[in-house]
């Protein structure tokens, strides 16, 4: 690469941190502002749900509606929970060291019934002797959510039915980028991949390749933003037809480097 070459491709990647840092900023204020907004509402669908609870009969439909109701919305409510955290100044005080297994072991704890609904295979490559991490491990969960459902959507797309190469493949794996160490997780499937042409625009606010009604856009955008206040990075790499791998590059606490 000669001198040109290098100051070209300099100024596209500071243009492009630029950008990105502009979406964090308006990531941090439409979390704070969405998340008031449904504070109330969902608090008050929880109650007439616990209403309902109450006044139905053992082992009937109602009663079982009514406690799926209460169980999503307390989800809803942790979520919003967890942006308004997210935005308050004082969240990174929090944060705890765990091991990425526990993480990812309550994260396939929520998604795996669904996924065997489905017929999706899920396959763990993920070493034992990972160092722990210092995260906000809520938060964490989240983004694995968030990547789960993205996979799930791309294989349900391109195999409706069971099929072999319906998988997820998660691997685990410590690296060093300029010398620092951190813990890769990478999530990879063979769904219908993301188009070329859209590639760098997955992680803006707002942005679904879903139908309305199925996606929000801000499964990826939030997820880029809360791996990148934790000085980690959201890699993505896909061919339209063939596979997408998402990688959540973390930060290894300083202690457990060496």
């Amino acid at each position: 690469m000669n001198g040109t070459d290098q100051d070209i491709t300099e100024k596209f990647l500071l243009k492009k941190e630029a950008e990105q840092s502009k979406h964090l900023a308006l990531l941090g204020e439409l979390a704070a502002g969405v998340g008031h907004q449904i504070n109330n509402p969902i608090t008050g669908i929880i109650n007439c749900a616990q209403i309902l609870l109450n006044k139905s009969n053992e082992g009937s439909k109602e009663k079982g509606l009514a406690q799926r109701i209460i169980k999503d919305g307390d989800r809803i409510a942790r979520i919003v929970h967890n942006l308004l955290f997210f935005t308050s100044p004082g969240y990174k005080d929090v944060r705890s060291i765990i091991s990425i297994h526990e993480i990812l072991s309550d994260t396939l704890t929520l998604a795996e019934i669904q996924m065997r609904k489905e017929c999706i295979k899920i396959k763990l490559h993920i070493p034992k002797s990972l160092p722990k991490i210092l995260v906000h491990s809520q938060l964490i969960q989240e983004v694995f959510l968030s990547i789960i459902s993205n996979a799930r959507y791309a294989l349900n797309q391109k195999y409706p039915e069971a099929h072999d190469d319906k998988i997820l493949e998660i691997l685990g794996e410590e690296i060093k980028i300029d010398g620092i160490p951190y813990i890769k997780l990478t999530f990879y499937d063979h769904g219908i991949g993301i188009p070329a042409n859209i590639k760098d625009k997955v992680t803006n606010p707002f942005f679904t390749t879903k139908p309305s009604g199925i996606g929000t856009g801000l499964g990826l955008s939030l997820s880029y933003t809360i791996i990148s206040e934790h000085g980690g990075k959201l890699l993505i790499d896909s061919v339209e037809g063939q596979f997408t791998k998402v990688s959540v590059v973390l930060p290894i606490k300083p202690c457990e480097s060496g």
